[in-house]
């Protein structure tokens, strides 16, 4: 009976994945997003990975591809940017997530009325990250996500990858 119900869990959180992390990883899903999202505007998308990637839990992954949407999402809408940069790195201790745009940027001490910084940060906090945020008006927007890869896997030797 928990097997079975182990099995029914692992299908349904298969099935609340985004289709584009199925058969890709991170860094072409995020590539490719960020493609389609910008295909008929001016922003320019650069896109660049460093070191040797490896999977990281379904759940981070999940968390760094709708934080680098929303990100792009912000450039595009409100930051009139004309260029937008992303920089993923995969060290032996870390993981980072850089989203950089060249708008209008914003002061990150007031308060705003948007969801998204706030997304944004609990979804860094749900992965026990670290957030860094530099921002000042005129001056665009760079975002920084870190995490600890053996912090994923915290008191479990099951692989990162449901069977």
């Amino acid at each position: 009976l928990a097997r079975d119900s182990l099995g029914e869990a692992r299908r349904s959180v298969r099935a609340l994945r985004p289709l584009a992390l199925e058969e890709k990883s991170l860094s072409v899903a995020l590539e490719e997003m960020f493609h389609r999202m910008t295909a008929g505007t001016t922003l320019g998308v650069k896109f660049s990975s460093n070191g040797e990637g490896r999977d990281l839990l379904p759940e981070w992954e999940e968390n760094l591809l709708r934080i680098g949407q929303e990100a792009l999402n912000n450039a595009l809408r409100h930051a009139n940017a004309a260029h937008f940069e992303t920089s993923i790195t995969f060290t032996n201790d870390a993981f980072s997530l850089e989203l950089r745009d060249d708008g209008c940027g914003f002061d990150p001490n007031q308060r705003h009325q948007g969801f998204g910084l706030i997304g944004i940060r609990e979804r860094v906090e749900s992965m026990e990250g670290n957030l860094l945020i530099w921002s000042a008006p005129g001056d665009g927007t760079r975002l920084r996500i870190t995490l600890n890869p053996k912090t994923e896997t915290r008191g479990c030797n099951q692989p990162n990858r449901p069977e």
